[in-house]
């Protein structure tokens, strides 16, 4: 026996999920995000802070994956990443991308850049370090692939390397 969900997706079948990798860079405590300014939805264009990253595309290894959209959204090198993810959630990500709703598996691993040398782009226009508290006052300003890190952000999980 299947259990649909409530409402169907008209997008994709059942038990789809896009998955991102999205990586977590902690300096002193405080997590980097990137000033997204792709838009929230095909209706709202609004800037957003979130976790640099993207999508996995088909065939790619997560390293692969979080070095391409480093590089593609911040124009920085990383430096390394962790052998393991750090946290792992599912969002319901709503209209977008001309569909009606999806779901989203973010795998976010922890990594660090080279340098911080960061010159705006299309994308990302800034980025900037959030500490715990920042993050939860400025939830309304975070993605929806951010917001779990705002309740789940403990900086001493994080020992400087």
């Amino acid at each position: 026996m299947s259990i649909k969900p409530p409402q169907d997706s008209p997008d994709f079948p059942d038990a789809f999920y896009r998955v991102t990798v999205k990586g977590i860079c902690v300096r002193d405590g405080k997590v980097l995000l990137v000033h997204d300014f792709t838009g929230r939805s095909d209706t709202d264009s609004s800037p957003e802070w979130e976790l640099p990253g993207g999508g996995l595309d088909f065939g790619e290894s997560f390293e692969d994956a979080l070095r391409r959209e480093v590089k593609e959204e911040m124009g920085l090198e990383v430096a390394w990443i962790e052998d393991r993810p750090t946290y792992v959630w599912t969002v319901k990500h709503g209209t977008g991308k001309g569909m009606e709703w999806y779901w989203i598996c973010s795998v976010l691993f922890r990594f660090d850049v080279k340098s911080l040398d960061f010159t705006p782009t299309e994308e990302c226009r800034e980025i900037k370090f959030f500490s715990k508290e920042e993050l939860q006052s400025h939830y309304s300003d975070l993605s929806l692939q951010a917001k779990p890190l705002a309740q789940k952000f403990d900086p001493t999980d994080f020992p400087e390397k």
